[in-house]
């Protein structure tokens, strides 16, 4: 009964959504192909209203290349709501994972806030699995840009259905390789081996097994971070987001 009454359910939105998509000049402007290919698949939009955008960009000349900070302690960095759908929890597995390696080498930085989405993690369950050394919740903070800068690596392990994270489009701009999921919005912003990796899905090993690549090799994560920042210059800056939405709009008006 339940399965039908969701079939039922998601058949009247798809039919709800082609009603409101199909007035003249309408277009839909998407992050990712994955989520356009639905629309179109679906006949909700036709191939010719479909628009493809990298996200939302970011100011290239607030979030300028940055060498890493040339410190003994190598400093991975988490952004993100505290949602499990995040990865936070197979980013702590892996960083456990390291520990008896690396535990006086590396710290693994959580930054973000707990919610009221029923996948979040409360604050008990954060200061139950972070020491405040080796692995730090920094609760919600102001200071990302300052906190890329004092990194050396980003790590977000994501399963969440992404658009196109923001945080990963500052990671690239400031010139951090990355460590990310082969998945829908995420992979957008890595292509692997070029400026980090591309990871399975909830996968704490193969995490823990990149990071170490990252973490032993600082020619690699300089290469890697640099490799980043073309991928910003070239499709991440808020100034080319822009210009492409003007030229969408300029179409819709002639």
């Amino acid at each position: 009964m339940i399965r039908l009454c969701h079939k039922i359910l998601k058949i009247v939105i798809i039919h709800f959504i082609k009603f409101i998509h199909c007035r003249k000049n309408v277009v839909v402007i998407f992050q990712n192909d994955e989520d356009k290919k639905i629309f179109v698949d679906n006949k909700i939009i036709s191939k010719d209203q479909a628009y493809k955008i990298m996200g939302s960009g970011v100011d290239l000349s607030v979030y300028q290349y940055t060498s890493e900070p040339d410190d003994d302690i190598v400093r991975i960095l988490f952004t993100a709501r505290m949602l499990r759908d995040k990865g936070v929890m197979e980013l702590v597995d892996a960083a456990n994972l390291l520990k008896a390696k690396y535990h006086n080498k590396i710290c693994f930085l959580l930054c973000g806030d707990v919610d009221n989405n029923p996948r979040s993690l409360t604050r008990t369950d954060l200061e139950n699995i972070t020491d405040g050394e080796y692995i730090k919740w920094l609760g919600y903070r102001n200071d990302i840009l300052e906190l890329l800068m004092g990194s050396h690596i980003f790590a977000f392990p994501s399963y969440y259905r992404e658009g196109l994270p923001k945080s990963l489009i500052e990671a690239c701009a400031i010139g951090r390789p990355i460590i990310t999921t082969n998945s829908i919005g995420c992979k957008d912003c890595v292509i692997d081996n070029y400026n980090g990796f591309l990871i399975p899905t909830k996968n704490s090993r193969v995490l823990a097994d990149k990071l170490a690549v990252l973490i032993d090799n600082r020619p690699l994560r300089v290469s890697m971070g640099k490799n980043s920042r073309v991928l910003a210059e070239r499709y991440f800056s808020v100034a080319t987001v822009i210009e492409k939405h003007i030229e969408i709009y300029d179409k819709l008006l002639q």
